[in-house]
């Protein structure tokens, strides 16, 4: 068969631009992924949810709410027929507010950081029985870590919550049996409510790979021999980076990473810690994400 000239040329990548309007998604949508998580959790035989969100894992209650807990921990409560709640610590609570989700805030300090004060909220049980939570309910607690058939000696009362949430829960709904890991609800990657994005969620994304990406091609067109990790890292120009006055704040859809690995190591070697960041980028191998 006939083979088609094969020419090798130097080509420059042509500019995408960066949208100028960050889509948000709308309070709607939060509030119909609760009505669903409630819905389908009531025919699993459900009778409530909480759901922790920390700094680390703040994907459930972000879904759920819109709110990210990024200074302490947080639990939002889903009783069929009443408000959520959302209890969140004194750093969080005027974050939440700013967040305007479809929950109620509740203070509970013991949620703030150390040395805080706590003296104006009651004990986790009392907040927890005014939520609408109470013995004989089937409560689905909702982590980041749902366990399967292959977790050995782990079932659905296995919970990955901290012990002393998990610990309140049982003793408020009074048979520890009745308290159920439900994170397969929302995580379940064939089913779960979270393997299906809105529209506007998708849009979201998109702002935010679309900054991502325009981070990764200004290091690949700006890094240098000679620069150091945190210099290359600075080409990025996200995050506050380049320009904390129009950068600051914006949204990613990876972690920022520049490492250079050893001149005596393997290509492979580059995924490594990054520091010191005086390492000095001489040649490739340099990892970038």
């Amino acid at each position: 068969m006939p083979v088609a000239p094969v020419a090798l040329k130097t080509m420059s990548l042509p500019e995408f631009g960066e949208p100028t309007v960050m889509p948000l998604v709308a309070r709607t949508t939060y509030e119909a992924r609760i009505g669903a998580l409630a819905a389908r959790g009531s025919r699993f035989g459900f009778d409530a949810f909480v759901v922790y969100g920390d700094r680390e894992h703040a994907a459930n209650v972000a879904y759920l709410t819109g709110y990210d807990p990024r200074f302490e921990e947080t639990l939002l409560v889903i009783v069929p027929g009443k408000q959520p709640k959302l209890l969140v610590g004194n750093e969080g609570w005027g974050y939440a507010e700013i967040c305007d989700g479809p929950y109620e805030r509740v203070l509970y300090q013991t949620f703030s950081l150390p040395a805080q004060p706590r003296d104006r909220s009651p004990a986790l049980l009392d907040i927890l029985a005014d939520c609408g939570l109470k013995a004989g309910q089937r409560i689905g607690a909702i982590g980041w870590k749902p366990f399967g058939p292959g977790d050995a000696g782990f079932g659905e009362t296995t919970l990955d919550l901290p012990s002393f949430i998990a610990d309140t829960l049982r003793t408020l709904a009074g048979d520890k049996h009745t308290v159920v890991n439900a994170a397969n609800l929302l995580m379940n990657p064939a089913d779960g409510l979270r393997a299906i994005n809105e529209a506007d969620q998708l849009a979201s994304f998109e702002f935010a790979a679309t900054y991502s990406s325009q981070g990764l091609r200004n290091v690949l067109e700006g890094i240098e021999p000679g620069m150091t990790e945190l210099q290359a890292a600075r080409l990025m120009g996200i995050n506050g980076y380049r320009n904390a006055a129009t950068s600051c704040c914006r949204p990613a859809s990876a972690r920022p990473m520049v490492c250079q690995a050893p001149a005596s190591t393997s290509s492979s070697a580059a995924i490594r810690s990054p520091w010191p960041m005086a390492s000095t980028v001489r040649s490739m191998p340099v990892l970038v994400s």
